[in-house]
């Protein structure tokens, strides 16, 4: 569910912090190295971060063991609806007649939205879309913030910062609340049952509720960084944990999500962004040009990068490698929205259908991201660039 601006600054290995550049400049700085490092073969494997939640807790004591890879049963799957042939594209409204906003992330079933928008004075603002129409969320602090995602009822989480560091959030019925436990952290998506998923300092969250304790989640030995990036329905967690796609199922079981092949070699990193039904899709690449691969990169080596769709339950794992900056969401039918070697948004069902930009396609650009895909296939948002090349948040509605 990332935004550009999100996927660009994803391009470093540097910690998080607030952004305190001009937004719109930074975009376009970002757009022109993206397209030097294309056009030197970097495929554009950005650690996009997006999340979902589920409502079953873990159980208690969780340890780190061979998981089969039917570990998690899941939500029994329905036959796929006809996948949409083609797609028109409209703006969303915005507050305040604001110059730029982009969305972030949506609901299974394309009613909700949200999203966030660039005021004329500076700085963010947190927005909900419900059936079109816009509504401020009003997240404190006055550095950076964000919703990531929204569930079914309206019932959004995210994050803002705060003179010490990211705060997590919860917007239900109207009302901004913090959520407990943490006094650093950040909320990154949540699911229908109302549970939600994050990270703070030490590593991934997983709050069974807006009001309850979060609960660590469990990881190898000497892991360094993980994240909880995305919740099923039932329960089961998907995320980051050292460069490596990572899953926590509802029985306690957890492992690493298996790395495919790219171009005839095994991949050495991977990140997932998002989980429904079981399907999880995100990234991999072959790590050249790592921070710290001086050896390739004294090579000359151009990183390999393509999107990767894994079943959580059979264990298996599936390479588009048209969708070069990775696949960003993924519905209960295991249809994806990408970016495509052309630097167009992508629907991938049984056919892939091509998203319409609001201005003239910029080959190798950034102009379009789609960052949500309703269930039914129908309801897709983003953001585009108008013909002065500023960001605008949009829906796509498919057929």
């Amino acid at each position: 569910m990332p935004s550009e601006f999100e996927l660009l600054r994803q391009l470093d290995d540097e910690p998080r912090t607030p952004s305190t550049v001009d937004v719109r400049r930074a975009v376009a700085d970002g757009r022109r190295r993206l397209r030097a490092r294309r056009a030197a073969g970097y495929g554009g494997a950005a650690a996009v971060t997006a999340v979902a939640v589920a409502g079953t807790s873990f159980a208690a004591g969780l340890v780190d063991r061979d998981a089969p890879r039917t570990a998690a049963t899941g939500a029994t799957r329905t036959a796929a609806p006809a996948a949409p042939t083609g797609c028109t594209l409209g703006r969303l409204p915005v507050p305040d007649k604001e110059p730029m906003a982009l969305v972030t992330g949506g609901d299974p079933t394309g009613r909700y939205l949200v999203g966030r928008t660039y005021p004329k004075a500076g700085g963010y603002q947190a927005v909900i879309w419900h059936d079109g129409e816009v509504r401020k969320v009003m997240l404190p602090g006055d550095l950076e913030e964000s919703l990531p995602d929204v569930n079914s009822s309206g019932t959004a989480v995210g994050w803002s910062y705060a003179d010490s560091g990211p705060v997590p959030y919860v917007y239900r019925g109207g009302k901004v609340s913090k959520l407990p436990g943490v006094a650093r952290g950040s909320a990154y998506a949540i699911n229908d049952a109302g549970a939600i998923v994050g990270d703070d300092d030490r590593g991934a969250l997983l709050w069974p509720s807006a009001t309850a304790q979060p609960r660590r989640l469990p990881v190898p030995a000497g892991t360094s960084t993980a994240t909880a990036d995305d919740i099923d329905e039932d329960g089961t967690v998907v995320g980051n944990a050292d460069r490596r796609a990572y899953v926590w199922f509802p029985d306690g079981t957890h492992r690493e999500l298996p790395l495919p092949d790219l171009g005839g070699k095994p991949a050495t990193t991977a990140r997932v962004f998002s989980v429904r039904n079981g399907w999880a899709t995100g990234v991999a690449t072959d790590g050249t040009g790592a921070k710290g691969d001086a050896r390739k990169k004294a090579a000359g080596g151009a990183t390999v990068a393509a999107a990767v769709r894994w079943n959580v339950r059979t264990g298996e794992v599936r390479v588009f490698a048209d969708l070069t900056m990775g696949a960003t969401a993924v519905n209960a039918h295991g249809w994806q929205v990408g970016t495509d070697r052309q630097g167009r948004a992508v629907l991938v069902a049984d056919r892939t259908v091509v998203l319409p930009d609001l201005a003239a396609h910029e080959p190798n650009g950034l102009g379009n991201i789609a960052s949500s895909v309703s269930d039914d296939g129908r309801t897709v948002g983003g953001q585009s660039d108008d013909a002065t090349g500023t960001i605008q948040a949009v829906v796509w509605r498919c057929r």
